[in-house]
């Protein structure tokens, strides 16, 4: 049986948490949104006889976002029998004193590593923001992860984070879903000026996101070719991969695009457990 780690998945409990962007008046418009708005958690996270689930990263989900610790507090009775870290929720924009006020708390957190403030489509501008990167300087002294999720397309974006990871080596970010990479936009440009910053690592993910997304196998090898074997990792996004497939299908899709047994481990459980420090 092969262990891997999966970096990048949510749970959910629509009884305690709030959600507004699932259960709320506008929901996404996700094909099996039925099979998405349900309570998640480590019991649904079936692989079958072959892989193994050693470790996850679990990425914040809306639990409250006025107050991002409880979802950490609860996060904290979920899980006892698997090694894990969790990625909180902050708006990275906001003034650096109130920035480092929300941080604080999560910092006695011991499995707390890093925030996440999603940033596509015409958010991607916040990361332009004067306040984020004196914030993304404040998680680098704490040896935190930023999880940058954005449209590697936009050009200026990327240009301007690159520079602010080049000042901050101790910075370690993490490009969410592949930077949403698809057929019909530019983002060659935007993904090489963050491959070339050795504190970043990409997550082959999320391709329920992308409508016109790249053929898995000519993803995989762009994101390699870019960021290297060990800075690519893969990751389900659960439960939002059942837009398209069920979590021991998206994990076996994955097996199957590498032949080599040293690649797969480094994709598969070596990167994000050396990222993300499980």
């Amino acid at each position: 049986m092969t262990q891997i780690i999966d970096p990048h998945l949510h749970f959910f409990d629509l009884q305690k948490g709030q959600y507004q962007w699932l259960v709320g008046s506008s929901p996404p418009a996700w094909p099996n949104l039925d099979k998405i708005r349900q309570n998640h958690g480590l019991a649904q996270l079936v692989l079958g006889d072959d892989l193994c689930l050693a470790g996850l990263v679990h990425i914040e989900a809306g639990f409250d976002n006025q107050n991002p610790a409880t979802e950490l507090k609860w996060l904290a009775t979920q899980i006892s029998t698997l090694p894990y870290k969790a990625i909180a929720y902050i708006d990275m924009t906001q003034a650096p004193k109130d920035f480092c006020a929300q941080l604080q708390p999560l910092l006695d957190n011991t499995n707390f590593i890093g925030i996440r403030d999603i940033c596509e489509g015409l958010d991607a501008n916040k990361l332009l923001h004067p306040n984020v990167a004196t914030n993304l300087a404040v998680l680098a002294e704490h040896d935190l992860v930023f999880e940058a999720q954005f449209e590697l397309h936009h050009d200026s974006v990327a240009k301007h984070l690159s520079v602010v990871c080049q000042q901050l080596p101790k910075l370690q970010v993490v490009i969410n879903h592949s930077g949403f990479l698809q057929q019909d936009t530019k983002w060659q440009g935007g993904l090489q000026l963050m491959a070339q910053c050795r504190n970043v690592a990409i997550k082959f993910s999320g391709q329920e996101h992308v409508n016109n997304h790249l053929d898995s196998h000519t993803l995989l090898a762009v994101l390699i070719a870019a960021f290297g074997d060990e800075r690519v990792m893969f990751a389900s996004n659960y439960p939002v991969c059942l837009m398209r497939d069920d979590y021991a299908n998206v994990w076996h899709h994955y097996r199957q695009l590498v032949d080599d047994d040293t690649l797969w481990g480094k994709l598969s459980y070596h990167n994000a457990k050396r990222v993300y420090r499980l």
